[in-house]
């Protein structure tokens, strides 16, 4: 009796100090979650920030395959002829498309009054008095849909103009030496997992550039091939119209229903056979780009089904309003491909 009281002492102690330990656990992850709630706007920020620094080595890697310069070199030029190509676009473009957007208001708005007073003769209920003024506001809503609107909101995490520059600077800063922030990342992990985080990492980072180089090139092709086709159908706006369909596609499989309604609804003024071929013509574009272009440039990235991609942005909209939606498809991709990575690197060392 007298040798088994210190086992019995010490199983009670391990059993008191595991029970500890999974408290002090389930406390630190719920402490994590809610200052990541609370500080969601600012984190959503800092991972578009890394998505533009992506985007600038992917840009950068790639001319250092075509030019003998070195990586600061190579980065400088990327940085200059961005901000070249999107100065030159909007002297180039930007009286065109102030003209185009001032045409589709005038339309959009003429078309939803019209729309209106035909749902009030069938009897359905429409929000504001019949016959009433279109306001911006809603016009706005119809091009960009508010994503509290789509599946209600607790917050927003639409960004300002000072976000965008916090971006910006976080993007260029980070994009111009990847590896220095790799190393400190490293430098704070436990010497046992070092190595399993920084493959993640590189992992990560891979995965998001091509994606973002099919993304950029997606957009592209989008919106070129749809404004071109409303120009030739004659649709009004039909150069905003692409170029809102095309940024759009960013968002997987909701962007693209989301893009067709104001075209729909600026076809509708040439008549019902002209919707029906703008329709028509937008899904067989966005046909192509789904299975066709899309597979080909992205075939190094994380596929995700279409019921968890919408899901994601559910989740994200609801949580965070527009900036979530837009950025749910690269961070669900990231969180597969880490979640991924941890599970097999904890394989191999078991």
């Amino acid at each position: 009796m007298a040798g088994a009281n210190p086992s019995d002492d010490g199983s009670s102690g391990d059993g008191a100090r595991s029970r500890l330990r999974l408290l002090l656990l389930a406390f630190a992850l719920a402490a994590g979650a809610f200052l990541a709630w609370q500080t969601a706007g600012t984190l959503l920020m800092i991972f578009g920030g890394l998505l533009l620094a992506a985007l600038l080595d992917a840009a950068t890697r790639g001319l250092q395959h075509l030019l003998p310069l070195g990586r600061g070199a190579c980065f400088a030029i990327v940085c200059t002829l961005s901000a070249g190509v999107i100065l030159m676009g909007i002297a180039w473009g930007g009286y065109t498309i102030v003209h185009e957007w001032d045409e589709l208001h005038r339309v959009l708005r003429s078309q939803v009054q019209n729309i209106g007073n035909r749902l009030a003769d069938m009897g359905v209920q429409t929000p504001g008095p019949r016959g009433g003024r279109i306001t911006d506001e809603q016009i706005a809503g119809i091009l960009l849909p508010d994503p509290a609107s789509l599946f209600g909101q607790a917050r927003s995490a639409l960004g300002t103009a000072g976000d965008i520059l916090l971006m910006l600077f976080i993007g260029f800063f980070v994009g111009l030496n990847p590896a220095l922030y790799r190393r400190g990342l490293g430098s704070i992990m436990p010497r046992d997992r070092r190595e399993l985080v920084l493959d993640v990492v590189d992992d990560t980072a891979e995965m998001l550039r091509w994606w973002l180089v099919g993304q950029v090139v997606t957009i592209i092709v989008v919106a070129l091939s749809i404004a071109l086709a409303l120009m030739a159908l004659g649709t009004p706006g039909a150069l905003v119209l692409g170029l809102l369909a095309g940024l759009l596609n960013f968002i997987p499989y909701l962007g693209a229903f989301v893009g067709a309604v104001p075209i729909a609804i600026a076809a509708s003024s040439q008549g019902t056979t002209m919707v029906v071929w703008v329709i028509a013509i937008y899904l067989l574009i966005q046909i192509i780009e789904g299975y066709v272009l899309t597979p080909l440039v992205q075939r190094r990235t994380v596929h995700i089904q279409p019921a968890h991609a919408l899901g994601m942005q559910m989740l994200m909209g609801t949580l965070f309003g527009a900036l979530g939606i837009a950025l749910a498809a690269p961070l669900q991709a990231v969180l597969r491909v880490a979640i991924l990575r941890w599970t097999e690197g904890d394989g191999d060392q078991v």
